[in-house]
């Protein structure tokens, strides 16, 4: 299965897919913690942890490592909240190393659609203004493998 449709380094990033479970299954996997740490990351079941305060202006965090090495996270602001229907967010990622300053990637855009389609979700995912295309590459083989968990969370919780 590929969900990618644009090439690889292109911009934006646009990902698609069918899910086999309601808009308002599929978008509580996209905004419940608990769903996320499931799914979320190149492996399911990858991640350190995952906050999110789900309304326009509030924050979501997922970590993807914490050790002796340091932190890093995703995270960002919702934009936009049209329940059931559309998520739109700011996207950065955060390396904090002890003793370092911080750092992170200039913020992109991500907008997340679900559209029912019989029992089905058709979600289309567009991540734009990742300013390197080395950064896209990369985004784009994330989002493919999350879009791949998901599926398999979806399926397993049918």
């Amino acid at each position: 299965m590929q969900f990618l449709q644009t090439e690889p380094g292109a911009e934006p990033v646009i990902l698609e897919a069918v899910f086999p479970a309601s808009r308002t299954r599929v978008f509580q996997a996209w905004t419940d913690p608990e769903q996320i740490m499931k799914w979320f990351g190149a492996k399911a079941g990858s991640l350190v942890s995952a906050e999110i305060d789900l309304r326009i202006g509030g924050r979501w965090c997922f970590v993807v490592a914490d050790n002796k090495d340091g932190r890093s996270s995703l995270e960002g602001e919702y934009t936009e909240i049209d329940t059931n229907t559309r998520l739109q967010f700011t996207w950065r990622h955060v390396r904090e190393v002890s003793g370092a300053a911080r750092e992170e990637t200039p913020n992109s855009t991500v907008t997340v659609t679900f559209n029912a389609q019989g029992a089905a979700t058709r979600v289309r995912l567009h991540h734009e203004s990742i300013l390197r295309e080395d950064g896209r590459r990369g985004v784009g083989t994330g989002w493919e493998a999350t879009f791949v968990n998901l599926n398999d969370l979806l399926i397993s919780t049918s």
